[in-house]
């Protein structure tokens, strides 16, 4: 099948190239999770932060969300279209911003890797110094805390993992759940 857009209720929906993979939806239940409020302080490294304050932790992955704060640095990917006609849509090149960046929203998700090591994801809306609007795909790891904490909470639970897997719909490697055994 050709990618392409059509017209559902008045909805501009866009149809991927692959085989459709019904539901989208994926729902797991959980028997216990812990939630988090984490406040990573100004000039730290949100990746390494995120990680430290994992580490030691028992989880099989976690979701979150950004509450408020801001950014000095930070790195972020929109989609631009392709000439790909099986994938007519991608990560595009870095965007790079500097000064006082505020957060307006984010979602956080913490998969595994292959090796089961965490795997972190977020996109996320925020402002410029000057008011303009952003958005996309961030690169935690070169997203630096500006002149205010940055407050997220997380969800952390156990039994089910996030993984990257092939997706046969989107022609994208995307973080789909898993079930593991009980630790």
């Amino acid at each position: 099948m050709t990618p392409h857009f059509e017209q559902r209720a008045g909805v501009r929906v866009f149809i991927h190239g692959g085989e459709p993979q019904q539901p989208r939806l994926l729902d797991c239940e959980v028997p216990a999770s812990e939630e988090l409020r984490v406040v990573l302080p100004l000039a730290c490294n949100v990746a390494e932060g995120l990680l430290k304050v994992l580490e030691g932790r028992r989880y099989g992955s976690a979701v979150g969300r950004i509450l408020c704060g801001g950014a000095a640095h930070l790195s972020y990917h929109r989609m631009v279209t392709t000439q790909d006609q099986q994938r007519p849509y991608d990560y595009g090149q870095a965007v790079v911003l500097d000064g006082y960046i505020t957060f307006v929203s984010g979602a956080l998700t913490v998969g595994r890797d292959a090796a089961g090591a965490p795997l972190l994801h977020c996109h996320a809306g925020f402002l410029d110094r000057d008011g303009q609007q952003h958005g996309g795909h961030l690169v935690l790891d070169r997203l630096i805390v500006g002149s205010e904490p940055l407050v997220l909470r997380l969800c952390l639970f156990d039994q089910v993992a996030y993984q990257v897997q092939p997706d046969a719909e989107t022609h994208f490697n995307l973080l789909h759940p898993v079930f593991q055994e009980a630790s």
